[in-house]
């Protein structure tokens, strides 16, 4: 099928569809706040999941492994990764990922303290340790290249039990690169201890030469593969996140069978629709994807344009479609309201970057449609105006 712009303008008005990105905040206020699309997904994945709607028999689903397969194909044929099908264990979310992980730690290395954790980060991360007791180590990013401090003195690896990492890095939209992922990876094997990479949005980078490269991939070591690794998920990349699919791959025998011992107690299954869906989002969406992705630079241009009139920084967005925005310039003119509190004000729902480890900044959802978002944009530019008139 061959996409149009038109076909991610189309207005699904969402707001009667009882989902939280358009109902959390009301009908007056528009929503640029959590990751998830107001695009219509692939039609075969729309298909797929009526198909299966019809047989009318929505029983307990097993392992699809089929959907497994097609996850090993796509990964192969799009980025060059052979992942074993026996590291693959499914999960309801990447959430149940992130703390599961910590968990681990937490009973697996009572010798050791805390997870190292990059700032800023979706906020998740930090609940995961907290939940799982897990002391957090942060280290801040740079906005820039390169992200991690120059200085391995400057990281808490030392006595660390492991390491939370998002790549693509959410919300900083940029890829990590091998020579600093094979610098975490020495890192980790210097003081002895397993590396998560949370890659759910590997498959949105918008710009070559950027790339997404998994964390497994890039492995220069055979005894690596036992202390990595990888939540992947169709969420992102397809607009799927309310069906509840996604993986880890975990190549250490002893972390797998972890990872399971809570299977349908603790950890739900998935569920019969998130199997079809993400089956065929692997077999069939990449026509649909690859025309998003070229529809995202259209929107990303329209917001580089306006912090560039705003003169407010923004980080690159070389992935994801979350765009980073600096606003503690206009903290002192706030009168002690957050940026975010202000945009939502004035009619803009926001993420607030507090919850990511960076007071100030807003994050900023860019997949939805343009004019929408150009009514969004110009809410904040006059907001914006509003301090400079009252000044």
């Amino acid at each position: 099928m061959q996409y149009s712009d038109d076909f991610f303008e189309e207005n699904l008005h969402r707001e009667n569809s009882d989902c939280t990105k358009w109902t959390h905040y009301g009908r007056d206020v528009l929503p640029l706040w959590i990751a998830d699309m107001d695009f219509r997904t692939a039609p075969e994945i729309t298909d797929a999941l009526v198909r299966r709607a019809n047989e009318g028999c929505y029983g307990y689903a097993k392992e699809s492994k089929q959907t497994v397969a097609a996850l090993v194909a796509y990964h192969r044929d799009v980025y060059g990764w052979d992942i074993d099908p026996d590291w693959v264990v499914p999960l309801p979310g990447i959430v149940t990922g992130l703390n599961l992980f910590c968990k681990l730690l937490h009973e697996t290395r009572p010798d050791r303290d805390g997870v190292v954790i990059n700032l800023p980060v979706y906020h998740h991360f930090m609940e995961a340790a907290a939940l799982q007791h897990c002391t957090q180590r942060t280290v801040r990013l740079n906005i820039g290249t390169p992200a991690l401090p120059q200085n391995d003195a400057d990281i808490p690896a030392e006595g660390a039990a492991g390491w939370m990492l998002c790549n693509p890095q959410n919300p900083l939209g940029f890829c990590w690169q091998p020579d600093e992922l094979h610098r975490i990876l020495r890192l980790a094997e210097q003081y002895d201890f397993p590396v998560v990479s949370d890659e759910i949005h590997g498959g949105l980078v918008l710009d070559e030469p950027y790339t997404y490269h998994p964390l497994l991939n890039t492995l220069r070591k055979p005894e690596e593969r036992q202390r990595t690794l990888a939540f992947l998920a169709p969420s992102k990349t397809f607009n799927l996140p309310g069906l509840g699919c996604a993986f880890a791959v975990i190549p250490n025998a002893t972390y797998r069978e972890f990872f399971t011992r809570d299977y349908g107690q603790m950890v739900p299954l998935i569920n019969i629709f998130g199997w079809v869906g993400a089956k065929a989002a692997y077999q069939h969406g990449e026509p649909w994807r690859l025309a998003m992705l070229r529809y995202l630079r259209g929107n990303r241009s329209l917001l580089q344009n306006a912090a560039a009139e705003w003169k407010l920084p923004l980080c690159k967005l070389n992935a994801t479609y979350l765009g980073f925005l600096d606003c503690r310039s206009l903290i002192p003119s706030l009168n002690g309201e957050s940026p975010h509190a202000f945009f939502l004000r004035h009619g803009v729902a926001l993420n607030d970057g507090a919850m990511f480890g960076a007071p100030g900044w807003v994050r900023i959802n860019i997949a939805t449609r343009r004019a929408l978002l150009k009514q969004a944009l110009e809410r904040m530019g006059n907001a914006i105006a509003s301090l400079t008139r009252r000044g």
